[in-house]
């Protein structure tokens, strides 16, 4: 099976509102509003900066996201530092998510949470926190 990562800033509209729709169907939900809000929020992404969101496919189905917020405070909608299912996700899909999210981290000038991504990915890699691969969207 092909998965493809997208972030959300090189993504068509068919498939950001794709991704928006779908989100709810894996599980997740915004702290405050709904998918307008979200929609209103990852508009303002930028490349280079943070927030940062991604978001899994494996042909036109979303599987997985991976939101890089960095700040808990400024959005309403995503009060967390990152968010993501990547726990969830066969190990090649997490680890891809994961180097992404290191790389997004570290751009940003956020070395402490991109060290913290990279020892979460070791630990799912020794089979800490994730689900067993037959178990895995």
């Amino acid at each position: 099976m092909e998965e493809q990562i997208l972030n959300y800033l090189d993504m068509t509209n068919e498939q950001k509102e794709k991704a928006l729709m779908g989100l709810k169907g894996i599980g997740f939900y915004p702290a405050y509003g709904k998918e307008k809000t979200m929609k209103r929020i990852m508009d303002k992404s930028a490349a280079g900066k943070l927030p940062q969101f991604y978001f899994a496919f494996r042909e036109e189905q979303l599987i997985g996201y991976m939101f890089i917020i960095g700040d808990t405070q400024k959005y309403r909608a995503f009060p967390w530092l990152a968010v993501s299912n990547a726990d969830e996700l066969p190990m090649r899909v997490t680890r891809t998510f994961m180097e992404t999210g290191i790389a997004a981290w570290r751009n940003a000038g956020h070395d402490n949470m991109a060290d913290f991504f990279q020892r979460q990915l070791t630990d799912y890699e020794n089979g800490i926190g994730h689900r067993p691969e037959d178990l895995c969207r």
